[in-house]
This record gives C-alpha cells, sequence and structure tokens, in this order.
C-alpha cells in the first residue's frame, strides 16, 4: 500500500499514545467496552444510510423506533430522541421552535454559545442574569429565588435557560422554578449535557425532567461511554404533543439528512450499558474519588473549593483550587500524560466517568503529591496581548484600545464554551482587565466571527 498522508489520523494516533489518562471527555475515555466490541470489529460495514432495515430517524417505524422507545422509558420522558449533531442542535431547535421574533428569553450568563446563537437567529430579546464568580474562576449556578423573582418583574418573558450540571458539575435546586414556570406557562429548557448520568445514582442531584423542567438535552459522548457528537433531547410530560412536534420539526431541518449509524448505536449501546452497570459503577467510583480527595488533602498548594449549601454538586466531577495559576498545573500533569478537561485561572475540572478506575485515581494522586510548587512557573506565564497586527479597518481594534467601543462579535470562553460579553455590550476597562488575566493564566479567549482576540470586530455605529 502506498504511503497515504493523513494528518488528523496520525496526530490522533499521536495523541492517543500520550493522552494515556483521560480527566476529559468523551465519557468512554479511549477504553475498550465489551458491548462495543461486535461494533468496533466491523466498524464500515456498520455505517449504514437509510436503506428497508435500518429505518429513518425522522419517521421511525422499526430499530430507530425501538431505540428510541427503550431510551425514552429509562429517560422516564414522554419522548426522547436522538441527535446526531450534538447538544447544540437540540438548544438550537427548542429555542427557535418555542419562541417567536422579538419575544424576551431569560438566560444565565455562563450559558454556552449555542443558546446566544439562537437568540441573535430568533431575534430574541435576552434577559441575562449574572453568575457568581469566585476570584479563582469558580462559576456558581443561580439560586432558583433569583430567577423566579426576575420572572414576577418581567411577565413577557416566554422561556428560561441554563446549564444544569454547569461545567463545574454544580447544580442549584429548580423544582420551584419549575412550578412556577408551568403555571405562567413559560417553557423551561434545560441545558443538560453535563447530567446524562445524573439518574444513575441516589446521591447525585435530581435531573432535570424529574425536577419539572418541560425539555432537556444531554450530550451521552460528555459522561457516558458513547462517541462524540452523540446526544438526546427529552421531552417531559407538562409539554404538549404539539409543542414537541414544533421542536422535532426544527430539529429536521438543522440536523443532517444523513444522520450517523455509528453514533445512534452509540447512543444505544450507552443506554443500555448504564441501565445494567451504571449504579454498580458509579459506587465504585464514588469511593475511589472519595479516596484520591482525602489523599491530597494535605498538600498545601491545592484544595476542594467551598461550595454554598444552595448548591448540590455532582460527585463524579472532580473540581481543585490551586495557589498558583492553573496552567502550569495542567502543564505538569501533561508532562505526565494526564490531561484535564478544562482549567480557569486557579481551577483544574477534571471529567471522571463510569470508565475511570481506582489505578486512575491513584496515579493521578501520586503525580500531584510529586509536584513541585515552584515548577517552571516563568516559562508558563503568557505575555500580554499587544496591539501588534493592528488593521487599518476601521471596524477592527485591538482588545487594548477597545475600552468604550461597542462589540459587533461575543467574546467566547472556550472551554466551556460560555459567552463573556455578547454582541452589542460596551467593552469596559474592567473587562480588558479580566480578559487578560485570563490569557496569562492560560486560558483560551477568542471571538466568534474574526476568532482573534487581538483584533475585535467592533460597531462604529
Amino acid at each position: 500500500m502506498k504511503n497515504i498522508k493523513s494528518p488528523v489520523l496520525q496526530g490522533l494516533l499521536s495523541m492517543s499514545k500520550k493522552d494515556k489518562f483521560r480527566f476529559h471527555m468523551p465519557g468512554h475515555k479511549g477504553k475498550f467496552l465489551e458491548l462495543y466490541k461486535s461494533m468496533s470489529s466491523n466498524l464500515l460495514s456498520l455505517d449504514f444510510t437509510e436503506v428497508n432495515g435500518t429505518d429513518d430517524l425522522y419517521n421511525s417505524k422499526e430499530i430507530l423506533k425501538e431505540g428510541m422507545d427503550l431510551l425514552t422509558k429509562e429517560r422516564m420522558s414522554k419522548y426522547s430522541f436522538y441527535l446526531t449533531n450534538g447538544t447544540t442542535v437540540g438548544i438550537l431547535a427548542s429555542i427557535m421552535a418555542l419562541t417567536n421574533n422579538e419575544d424576551s428569553i431569560l438566560i444565565s450568563k455562563d450559558c454556552h454559545k449555542s443558546v446566544y446563537s439562537a437568540i441573535e437567529l430568533n431575534k430574541l430579546k435576552p434577559i441575562i442574569l449574572e453568575n457568581i464568580i469566585y476570584d479563582s474562576g469558580l462559576v456558581l449556578p443561580i439560586e432558583e429565588d433569583l430567577i423566579i423573582n426576575e420572572l414576577k418583574r418581567n411577565n413577557n418573558i416566554k422561556m428560561v435557560v441554563f446549564s444544569r450540571p454547569n461545567y463545574y458539575g454544580l447544580c442549584s435546586n429548580i423544582e420551584k422554578l419549575a412550578k412556577y414556570c408551568s403555571e405562567n406557562e413559560i417553557f423551561l429548557l434545560v441545558d443538560e449535557a453535563h447530567g446524562s448520568h445524573l439518574n444513575y445514582h441516589s446521591d447525585l442531584p435530581k435531573n432535570a425532567l424529574k425536577s419539572g423542567a418541560h425539555i432537556s438535552v444531554n450530550s451521552f459522548h460528555k459522561t457516558l461511554p458513547a462517541l462524540t457528537q452523540s446526544s438526546v433531547i427529552n421531552f417531559n410530560h407538562n409539554l404538549s404533543q404539539l409543542n414537541i412536534k414544533k421542536v422535532l420539526n426544527i430539529i429536521e431541518k438543522l440536523q443532517s439528512s444523513s444522520p450517523s449509524y455509528l453514533l445512534m448505536t452509540s447512543i444505544d449501546i450507552s443506554r443500555a450499558y448504564m441501565e445494567v452497570y451504571g449504579k454498580e459503577k458509579l459506587n465504585s467510583l464514588k469511593t475511589h474519588i472519595e479516596d484520591f480527595e482525602k489523599s491530597i488533602e494535605n498538600l498545601p498548594w491545592i484544595k476542594i473549593p467551598y461550595i454554598p449549601n444552595y448548591i448540590r454538586k455532582d460527585f463524579t466531577r472532580i473540581i481543585l483550587e490551586t495557589k498558583m495559576p492553573a496552567s502550569i498545573v495542567q502543564n505538569y500533569l501533561e508532562e505526565n500524560n494526564i490531561y484535564l478537561e478544562m482549567i480557569s485561572k486557579n481551577i483544574l475540572v477534571l471529567i471522571t466517568t463510569t470508565e475511570d478506575t481506582k489505578e486512575d485515581l491513584e496515579y493521578l494522586s501520586r503525580i500531584l503529591k510529586d509536584f513541585n510548587p515552584n515548577y517552571n512557573i516563568n516559562n508558563n506565564i503568557v505575555e500580554n496581548i499587544d496591539d501588534k497586527n493592528n488593521n487599518d479597518n476601521l471596524h477592527y481594534v485591538p482588545l487594548n484600545k477597545s475600552a468604550g467601543k461597542k462589540l459587533n462579535e461575543n467574546i467566547i470562553i472556550y472551554p466551556p464554551g460560555s459567552v463573556y460579553l455578547k454582541k452589542g455590550d460596551i467593552i469596559s476597562e474592567e473587562n480588558i482587565k479580566y480578559i487578560n488575566e485570563l490569557i496569562n493564566s492560560g486560558i483560551k479567549v477568542y471571538t466568534d466571527f474574526n476568532k482573534d482576540i487581538n483584533n475585535l470586530y467592533i460597531s462604529i455605529d
């Protein structure tokens, strides 16, 4: 066979050799699952399109219908549906189907960028509630009473949207909010991308549907052993059949007309796997995490951050607060083949799932204990953004000269993909300082249109 150049394949093969301890999504962690054996050995032969015998996702009557019926039963929903374009398409479709132009929508500021995209596409009026953000970079969910108070102040709000759990595994209670929304004909949509596993263990926060939300969207690939982009949308019993059909109609318009059978199989396998093994494996994982946290409690440079009482934490999400920039610890861990999900200033975020073992967490503990707090600090500080690459086009200005300007694009922190400043916001000196602090801490910040934080696309009207 001739030598074929495939940089993506070669890059992933190289990365798979380094990334031995994956504390990040996808939830299968690159490990072999027995249920995937028949799939992996026949990968291309299972990559079908819609022919007799394989069913049709958008008019399912056979194997896909049976799979989604089992999913609906497992999710305890009125109806659950496969998404092969990720949770993003479920968020977009739900908002676009159930709101009209100029409707008001209440969101938390840390919503995923797909929420802001839907707002722009449907020309909605966003009312944005600010999250509490600790100096460490830890973002807290908004208390439900604050959301209810805002709804009482503004009776024109058509929909409420927020992420739960957030990227840090934190959940606020939403039962009262869900009841208020149902009584006042306000749609409650929960981006539950990080909560696909919540209904498999009693010590985890109650999931969105059980709490009364109208719609939840789950990224199976984040916390379950599914392939990336494998998601589901769940409609609760308090949502009318007409509104469900509206959302499904928009999904069909936005999602590929050739949905991946490999991804849909992955969703089905993950559901079946968790129904059989989920509780048992989460029990073991909980014990391993408790042992890990106890093993590092005397390290002077790292700790488990304080979480307020109104918040419930997902025990599978490991959150560590460091005394130095988190990027320094991240670099050290990567040198030891440990890769994290994300960092934010002084916070490390590690995703664990049913596929993480006692040995994985013991190795993480051992490497953290060997860390020198003075490790290579100078080599990990990023220089301040300067005025290089200034564009003569008057619609662009360097970040450090943008104070007082109106943004013509969103500024996004990724991961988690949350919008820090949205299109139309006026940039302040405080905003510039904070963005520079993030970048100097090794956090990725970019814009959604120009992509270059050095040159911001601004409005001159």
